[in-house]
């Protein structure tokens, strides 16, 4: 089976810091891979490294095949979803909920195309899945943290992707909300046929979604393998 992601010897960053050296690993078509570690350990270097928004030192990316580079980039990140884990927004500004799921249509429309009938659909859509129609018309700025998340994951949704990456969705919230997304994400995942791959420092999210687990520690793999054994070891 040829790997959704291949990561060969890559060395990746941001301007003049390099956070991981010799990184080599391949990511299939519809796993959940969590990625695991301290604040610092190079999780989200790692998960930018997959979409090229991160500084490419050296090594090669592939994305089903392709080399991903900054002129490719562009077209391969049209099929990848991307939840960060801060999107900050002046309250102030006029940009509602539903300017930034639509955001995430942009690059599958094309220069000087507007969204229509298929994307008011999908928009309703997902309003629905995620509950969040009751603030599609609100500015984004001034949303709890729970409604912007939810509003962020419809964003990345909006490119139909085949595949998921997720920048710690679930901290500094409640736990009844986590539980809510932990299942969307879930669903999502299982009944698109998505490939997933989520940052995480929390071993309890990992669990119930992953699995796959990639343990990281200063810019390092120091585990790689399937959730049972990462459990395992993590636990003692």
């Amino acid at each position: 089976m040829n790997p959704k992601i291949a990561m060969k010897n890559v060395d990746v960053g941001y301007l003049t810091e390099t956070v991981i050296r010799g990184l080599s690993l391949d990511i299939y078509r519809g796993e959940f891979v969590g990625i695991y570690g301290p604040n610092g350990a190079g999780k989200t270097t790692l998960l930018c490294a997959a979409n090229g928004l991160a500084v490419q030192r050296s090594g090669e990316v592939f994305i089903d095949g392709r080399l991903l580079t900054w002129r490719s980039g562009v077209g391969l990140r049209k099929a990848m979803g991307f939840v960060p884990q801060h999107f900050e927004v002046d309250p102030r500004l006029p940009i509602s909920a539903r300017d930034v799921v639509l955001m995430g249509r942009y690059g599958r429309l094309g220069l000087l195309r507007f969204p229509g009938r298929r994307e008011r659909d999908l928009l309703c859509k997902l309003s629905e899945l995620l509950g969040i129609g009751h603030v599609i018309g609100k500015p984004f700025g001034q949303l709890s943290g729970g409604e912007m998340k939810r509003v962020l994951i419809a964003r990345a949704l909006m490119k139909e992707p085949d595949t998921l990456l997720l920048d710690e969705i679930f901290a500094w919230l409640d736990r009844e909300m986590v539980e809510r997304l932990m299942d969307i994400i879930g669903d999502i995942h299982h009944g698109r046929g998505l490939t997933t791959l989520m940052v995480s420092h929390d071993v309890s999210t990992i669990e119930r979604l992953c699995d796959r687990v990639i343990w990281m520690e200063k810019g390092n793999v120091i585990f790689d393998g399937v959730k049972d054994e990462f459990l395992h070891r993590v636990r003692g």
